[in-house]
């Protein structure tokens, strides 16, 4: 049993409970991890839209051509199909398996692993699926893409120095999304990112000292997901009128 006085107890408690906030931030940092996946580049962000139009009422039905479209990007698809990005012609580097033997059968279905993942992210669009390889959809939305970079990064490398970057994972794919019916490419743009300063702990964004390509395969289909999505965060909704 403590032999101190209530008065000093509670003392003591006032200055160490105020000391216990800056160790839990601390600690969170540590344990959050930068892993992400950024658009770097985009070459396509809106349709090309036209149509026409009258100039007044008696001249209705005339040729008289007038942009419908105004800069307004592409949203809202009834539908959105998959096809698995190609990876034929990715460079393909670090730790991606196991073993090296199991590179090869491993570089083989990171297709198929990041269409599972994309159609899981975009089905919270539109309803999504994965097309077979002799599927061609007739509405909606058509994602497809290649990869041009899958590097696993070194699990040990990051066990020891993970923090500053060292042995980071490392993915770049391209991404083209066209409208099916209008036979446009409406978007189209690169992507890249990793594990980049993650801890040997990892996060849920980050292996820690697994494979990290798994990772990094879901965080860019999360990312297309945001990128082709109006308000994917809802900041601005109310339940109730706010302004004064």
């Amino acid at each position: 049993m403590s032999t101190q006085p209530p008065a000093v107890i509670l003392t003591i408690n006032m200055l160490v409970k105020p000391m216990k906030a800056p160790s839990v931030i601390l600690v969170s940092l540590l344990l959050c991890s930068c892993a992400d996946m950024v658009v770097t580049k985009t070459y396509v962000s809106t349709p090309n839209g036209g149509a026409r139009g009258a100039t007044d009422a008696k001249d209705f039905g005339s040729r008289v051509h007038y942009e419908t479209n105004c800069g307004v990007g592409a949203a809202n698809p009834s539908a959105i199909y998959i096809r698995p990005f190609c990876i034929d012609q990715a460079t393909i580097a670090g730790e991606i398996a196991h073993t090296d033997g199991e590179v090869p059968i491993r570089k083989a279905l990171i297709p198929i692993q990041f269409a599972g993942d994309l159609r899981l992210e975009l089905n919270k669009m539109a309803p999504a699926r994965i097309l077979e390889e002799d599927e061609v959809p007739k509405v909606g939305w058509l994602v497809e893409g290649q990869f041009m970079l899958v590097d696993g990064g070194s699990a040990t490398g990051r066990f020891f120095l993970g923090q500053f970057g060292v042995d980071r994972s490392f993915l770049v794919l391209h991404v083209k999304v066209t409208d099916v019916v209008k036979h446009q490419v409406i978007y189209e743009f690169d992507m890249s990112g990793g594990s980049h300063g993650q801890g040997k702990l990892g996060t849920l964004r980050a292996s820690g000292l697994g494979l990290a390509t798994e990772f990094d395969l879901r965080n860019a289909a999360e990312r297309i997901l945001l990128a082709l999505s109006p308000d994917p965060f809802h900041h601005g909704l109310r339940d109730t009128v706010a302004l004064r």
